[in-house]
């Protein structure tokens, strides 16, 4: 595990602050009760030192064998027998600098048990203790390390996905397009030309737009106006097409050809199986919870039949999941002698 040099300081910081606070607590408790000396005060301070190395020392072992990595239940019992040694240590020097320099209190080398196993058994006790903390902020960091790099997979993944739907609008598009140029083409040529120059215009922004994650609602809007202009050179007569649009959603930030989509489909599977054609409407508005943009076309709607075939729906529901989750709504159905579709967008802050 690398230790980056922002944790490294933090650590140090964490440790003498830890250890320093440590003995002045205990010099404190010593002072409310009139022992503290100025042997005693160096006391705690050599003990704080030995505490800090000593820990240093075990966490240095924790990392030289890796036991970070591994199962808690294996680590366990080797903690219990580090912290045991290590304590035992503790108590051999620190019971030495005690006999030798605290001559006003009882010797840990009496010949007592009991002086010598109760110092070793709290330093055990106690480096356990820092042992655990140490394991805790670790696995800790690395389950926020694991939530993020998670998060970024599917943030990723997402983006490659919403990539891969947008990369398939183009080839959609001028498919429908170009069927309907191929219709011109016997029944008038000079027309067809200038179907194919609209065309080329209409690609040249749809290539630029489909790459971005959200357009401006007005751009979208002049998409679907020059869609609608080619389309009406086939139809002529046969397509009737109104727009209610206001005026002040224009900036409002919408998913690039998600409108044209729609108009696309209604167009297909509404006015092209009509012989006598029929009506596109076209309106956005500000719902109680986003953006609603609707378009209805002459019609019937049968779900699976009309209005619900091809890669354009699919591909819209799909876009939708992924940008807007549970937030987005898509509902396909007839009202007033009209195939109506729906899209809920929530509203962008």
């Amino acid at each position: 595990m690398q230790f980056r040099p922002g944790r490294r300081l933090t650590y140090w910081i964490t440790q003498v602050l830890a250890w320093g606070l440590f003995a002045l607590a205990v010099m404190g408790l010593s002072w409310a009760n009139g022992q503290l000396t100025d042997h005693s005060m160096v006391y705690w301070g050599i003990w704080a030192f030995v505490g800090l190395a000593t820990s240093h020392w075990m966490r240095h072992v924790i990392r030289r064998n890796a036991w970070l990595d591994l199962n808690i239940g294996w680590v366990l019992p080797r903690l219990v027998l580090a912290s045991t040694l290590m304590g035992g240590l503790c108590m051999l020097v620190l019971g030495v600098v005690h006999d030798l320099y605290l001559r006003e209190y009882r010797p840990v080398f009496s010949g007592r048990l009991v002086d010598v196993l109760e110092p070793a058994i709290t330093w055990a006790v106690v480096l356990f203790g820092w042992a655990m903390a140490y394991f805790a902020y670790h696995y800790f960091l690395r389950g926020r390390r694991e939530e993020i790099r998670n998060l970024r997979l599917e943030a990723a993944n997402r983006e490659n996905q919403l990539a891969n739907l947008r990369s398939q609008l183009n080839p959609h598009f001028m498919f429908n397009a170009l069927n309907g140029i191929r219709a011109l083409v016997d029944e008038n040529p000079a027309q067809a030309k200038r179907a194919i120059t609209q065309l080329s215009a209409i690609l040249r922004n749809a290539m630029t737009t489909v790459k971005r994650r959200t357009v401006p609602l007005g751009e979208e809007i002049d998409i679907v106006k020059a869609y609608l202009a080619l389309e009406a050179m086939r139809f002529e007569e046969r397509l009737r097409v109104s727009f209610d649009v206001d005026p002040e959603l224009a900036r409002s930030a919408v998913p690039p050809m998600l409108l044209q989509t729609l108009v696309e489909n209604a167009v297909k599977h509404g006015i092209g199986k009509l012989p006598q054609g029929g009506e596109v409407r076209i309106s956005v508005h500000r719902g109680l919870n986003g953006l609603v943009m609707m378009v209805a076309n002459s019609g019937t709607y049968k779900p699976g039949v009309i209005n619900g075939t091809g890669i354009g729906l699919d591909n819209t529901r799909l876009r939708l999941q992924l940008l807007y989750g549970d937030r987005s709504e898509l509902r396909i159905g007839e009202r007033n002698g009209m195939v109506v579709t729906e899209v809920e967008l929530p509203e962008e802050k």
